[in-house]
């Protein structure tokens, strides 16, 4: 099983979002953790992966060495790659 690490700014953005919005990034995180490579498309151009969860995108970069998965960034499809984005 993959773990997750959330970064402070990732959990600042599941902060902001509505209860069951947030309930539902972490219900598709968990499955990921099980599921990683069903789960994850790589963003081209970009060293990180996006999970899909309805209408919000959980940016993480994936460490296949350690098995680990680290949120980056969640926020609205619309946004969510030109404002979170760590460069």
């Amino acid at each position: 099983m993959t773990d997750v690490e959330i970064t402070p700014q990732a959990d600042d953005q599941l902060e902001q979002l509505e209860a069951e919005d947030r309930e539902r990034v972490l219900k598709k995180l968990a499955e990921a953790q099980d599921w990683t490579e069903h789960r994850l498309d790589p963003l081209s151009g970009w060293p990180y992966y996006k999970l899909r969860v309805g209408d919000y995108r959980v940016i993480v970069t994936w460490d296949r060495d350690d098995d680990l998965l680290r949120v980056e960034a969640v926020g609205h499809r619309r946004n969510v790659y030109d404002r979170h984005l760590p460069p």
